[in-house]
């Protein structure tokens, strides 16, 4: 393949377009982001190497040949066993507006692309069928590299293409279910699943461990180790995403971070700045100039 292709890895998991971006990568770092989600639909494929996904609390285990679709909002992160293991995949991001856009002309593609709550994620094609949507990835990834006048038009005909391609195969073949857990995840699991369900509340390592009966030092190395960060990180994670979702909607920053489970604004403020980098009014549109140079000083 074209070396021109190959795009720089970054942590980056925001659309910069408002319909798609591919991305051709070759490298270990996808491994190192932690649990996350984002609101857009991503089709991984992968080409060489093997890893496991975790996807709202399933995992998968991938390897060369094997695609997963992760809708918007689920909560995922590779994990590798080997950290110098090089992984080959594309990445295509799909906007959600741009996927239901063509629901006028592609019914029972957006049926079937957006089904967010069905809850499998990995997709095992036939070689053929492969084959096709391979062919028709590094068709973007040509275009991209071409980026003459023509390219954005035919790229969105090439992303139309594999959506029906994808979409005729999974018509007939169903999403692979998550491969069976080992005890230990099995129990990490059930701490995960109650920290989404409880995030708001009154929340803290401490109380997990009793809650479910685990040293709190096990506990926290299990969770790093499955989930990719501490469950205190990961209550801060949920915590704050959910409150960035209620900003986005037109709930005020204050009431967001209140809601979410923050019980002081300007932890909230402090946190929410230190992981996207603004402060949450400027999200939500607010003129907040005094409130924020107060807190900054």
């Amino acid at each position: 393949m074209r070396a021109s292709y190959l795009t720089e890895f970054e942590f980056r998991q925001e659309m910069r377009r408002d319909d798609f971006e591919i991305f051709y990568r070759l490298d270990s770092a996808s491994s190192t982001i932690a649990l996350h989600q984002h609101d857009f639909y991503e089709l991984y494929c992968l080409l060489s190497g093997e890893l496991e996904f975790i996807v709202e609390g399933c995992r998968y285990v991938m390897k060369p040949g094997m695609l997963l679709l992760i809708a918007p909002g689920e909560m995922h992160r590779s994990v590798s066993q080997d950290a110098q293991q090089k992984f080959e995949r594309v990445v295509l991001w799909m906007s959600r507006d741009f996927v239901h856009s063509l629901s006028s002309i592609l019914p029972r593609i957006v049926q079937t692309i957006a089904r967010e709550d069905q809850g499998w994620n990995l997709i095992v094609p036939d070689d053929e069928t492969f084959s096709v949507l391979h062919s028709l990835l590094f068709s973007l990834l040509y275009e991209k590299d071409l980026a003459d006048p023509d390219s954005p038009f035919l790229s969105r005909l090439i992303v139309m293409q594999l959506l029906v391609h994808l979409s005729r195969f999974l018509s007939h073949a169903p999403f692979s279910s998550p491969a069976r857990q080992d005890i230990r995840y099995e129990a990490t699991m059930k701490v995960y699943e109650y920290v989404n369900q409880h995030f708001k509340e009154e929340l803290t390592v401490a109380l997990l461990a009793e809650q479910f009966y685990m040293d709190k030092n096990t506990l926290t190395r299990q969770f790093k180790r499955i989930i990719g960060l501490t469950p205190g990180e990961y209550i801060r994670r949920k915590r704050l995403e959910n409150a960035r979702e209620l900003i986005r909607r037109g709930v005020g920053a204050q009431e967001a971070g209140f809601q979410s489970g923050f019980s002081d604004y300007s932890a909230f403020y402090r946190a929410f700045r230190q992981e996207y980098g603004s402060a949450p009014s400027i999200l939500s549109g607010q003129k907040e100039k005094t409130e924020e140079a107060r807190h900054d000083a």
